[in-house]
C-alpha cells in the first residue's frame, strides 16, 4: 500500500465529516452509474480520549468507489437516513438521502487528487517494519512510521480482495528514510489496513487508535434511478 495512502486513509474520517459543511462545486450534471454495488463492509472502530466511535466502509473488489454509512451522523434523527459514496473515476461524491419520505441525491464534484497537496513530502520520517500481528484472522505486517512530532503504528494485510487503493492516487515528493519501493509494490493492488495507533508526541490527548473490527460480506447496492434532486423532490 502506498505509505501517503495509509496516512490518507488514517484521517478519512474527518474528510468525511468535514464534507458536510464544504462549499464544494455542485455536480448536478454528472450522470451516476444505474447502481453502486458492494462486496464487503469494512468495520472500524476508532478509540478516542473523548470516546469510540464506530464507520462503516463499504467496499467492491476492483471498484474506483467507496461507501460509506453515515449512521454515526444521524444519530438521534431517525427520519434521516444518508449514504454516501466517493467515486473517483467519475471525481463526484453523491450522498443518498432519505428524508421526508423522499429519496434525494446531493453530488459534489471532488478530486480524489485533492488528497495530493503538495504537503506529501514526508523525508523527514523514519520508516521501519516491525513484528508482524494477526488480527481478526487476518496475518498483517507491521510498520512504523515516525518523525519529532508523531508516530504511527500500522498493521496491513495483503490477504483480502477489497481495498481503497483505487480510490486514491499518488503524489508523494518524497519518501521517508528507511521506506522500502518493495512494500508499495507488494500492496499496490491488494492492502487494507486493519489496526494503527497515532501518537502525538506534543499532544497525548490526539492520541487515537484504529483497528478493524470486522470484514464482512454484503450484498448491498444503491440503486441511483430512485433518488431525485432536492429541487424536484421539494419543489423548491
Amino acid at each position: 500500500m502506498k505509505t501517503q495512502n495509509v496516512l490518507k486513509f488514517v484521517f478519512l474520517f474527518t474528510f468525511l465529516f468535514a464534507l458536510q459543511n464544504t462549499h464544494s462545486q455542485k455536480a448536478s450534471k454528472v450522470e451516476l452509474p444505474a447502481t453502486y454495488d458492494f462486496d464487503y463492509i469494512y468495520k472500524l472502530k476508532m478509540t478516542h480520549k473523548k470516546g469510540d466511535v464506530t464507520l462503516d466502509y463499504y467496499l467492491k473488489q476492483d471498484a474506483a468507489y467507496f461507501g460509506f454509512d453515515t449512521a454515526e451522523m444521524t444519530k438521534g434523527n431517525d427520519d434521516t437516513k444518508m449514504f454516501m459514496v466517493m467515486d473517483a473515476e467519475l471525481e463526484v461524491t453523491a450522498m443518498f438521502m432519505e428524508m421526508m419520505g423522499k429519496k434525494i441525491v446531493q453530488k459534489t464534484k471532488l478530486k480524489a487528487s485533492d488528497f495530493n497537496t503538495d504537503n506529501n513530502d514526508m523525508s523527514d520520517y523514519t520508516f521501519t517494519e516491525i513484528e508482524s500481528k494477526t488480527i481478526n484472522g487476518y496475518e498483517c505486517e507491521g510498520y512504523v512510521s515516525e518523525n519529532d512530532k508523531n508516530k504511527i503504528t500500522f498493521y496491513i494485510t495483503d490477504d483480502v480482495p477489497v481495498s481503497f487503493n483505487q480510490v486514491f492516487g499518488s503524489n508523494m515528493k518524497s519518501l521517508p528514510k528507511g521506506f522500502n519501493a518493495d512494500w508499495m509494490k507488494k500492496y499496490a493492488e491488494n492492502g487494507l489496513m486493519m489496526e494503527m495507533i497515532y501518537e502525538d508526541k506534543k499532544k497525548s490527548k490526539n492520541n487515537m487508535t484504529m483497528e478493524c473490527t470486522g470484514l464482512e460480506e454484503t450484498d448491498f447496492s444503491i440503486d441511483t434511478s430512485k433518488y431525485g434532486s432536492m429541487l424536484g423532490a421539494f419543489g423548491g
